[in-house]
């Protein structure tokens, strides 16, 4: 399966409704993998602060520590329930940024598990900016989706953090963008501004956005609703596109150095 990171150039682009929107959409299993430095953002925005925060990216760090055995072993029961049919699964992330650099040494060794897990995971890894610190998922991934609005504020910011990433990784390879909302260009124009192809396209979906980014209103028929429906098509076009890509960088894990609960779904 494959791993999926979704980066944004910052300006709020709204990465992490995205994974999810992608993730009700995916039609295979997959894991919404909170991987951003600084903290997660699911179980206080769409599960509105109901689920416990004792599961997730932290404690599988723990484990991780102990080589990458122990973090592969320790994953699925990590993982919270996103439907009930445990086909759309999360992987919380830390809850406070002062975290993020006692986990830094565990990245290899998660970035070897999810790359590894029989499912695909989309791993929101928030700024480009945090690259560095994240780098070991950006370059296990089989493809990196620049998540962003088609403004020419966006855009700008993109052309540094696309530097950025080439400078982390040693190229931008493996580099797709997925533009979220309405703006000021056109996705050939991005595309011949950044010299980066445009995968696909979300649209401006206030109500549905507000349901996944902060547990808002009324989850009925999510489903058939505009923002998940272009998500289907938009994550068909994403796995092509790593198809295509060809198979992913080898991840190594790191050696040993460096707790846990139980699922609760959401019924969507």
């Amino acid at each position: 399966m494959s791993l999926y990171a979704l980066v944004s150039a910052g300006g709020s682009p709204g990465v992490t409704t995205t994974a999810l929107a992608l993730a009700l959409a995916w039609p295979s299993q997959v894991i919404v993998a909170e991987c951003d430095p600084s903290g997660g953002d699911v179980l206080a925005g769409l599960f509105a602060g109901h689920v416990p925060g004792k599961n997730g990216l932290l404690p599988l760090a723990m484990e991780a520590g102990r080589g990458a055995d122990a973090a592969a072993g320790a994953l699925w029961r990590e993982l919270i329930d996103l439907d009930y049919e445990r086909t759309r699964l999360l992987l919380a992330g830390i809850s406070d940024p002062r975290q993020a650099a006692g986990i830094a040494p565990s990245w290899p060794a998660l970035a070897a598990t999810l790359a590894a897990v029989p499912a695909d995971v989309l791993a929101d890894c928030g700024r480009l900016d945090a690259a560095p610190a994240i780098a070991p998922v950006l370059t296990a991934a089989s493809l990196i989706v620049l998540v962003l609005r088609p403004s020419l504020r966006q855009i700008s910011k993109a052309r540094q953090r696309i530097e950025l990433l080439a400078d982390v990784l040693g190229s931008a390879q493996r580099l797709v963008l997925l533009l979220v909302g309405e703006g000021t260009h056109s996705a050939r124009e991005v595309t011949k501004v950044l010299d980066v192809a445009v995968a696909g396209s979300l649209p401006h979906d206030r109500k549905t956005a507000d349901v996944l980014s902060d547990g808002a209103g009324s989850r009925r028929g999510i489903a058939a609703r505009p923002l998940v429906r272009a998500a289907g098509v938009t994550g068909r076009a994403l796995r092509d596109a790593a198809l295509a890509a060809g198979p992913a960088p080898q991840a190594r894990p790191s050696e040993p150095g460096l707790p846990y609960a139980h699922e609760a779904g959401l019924g969507l």
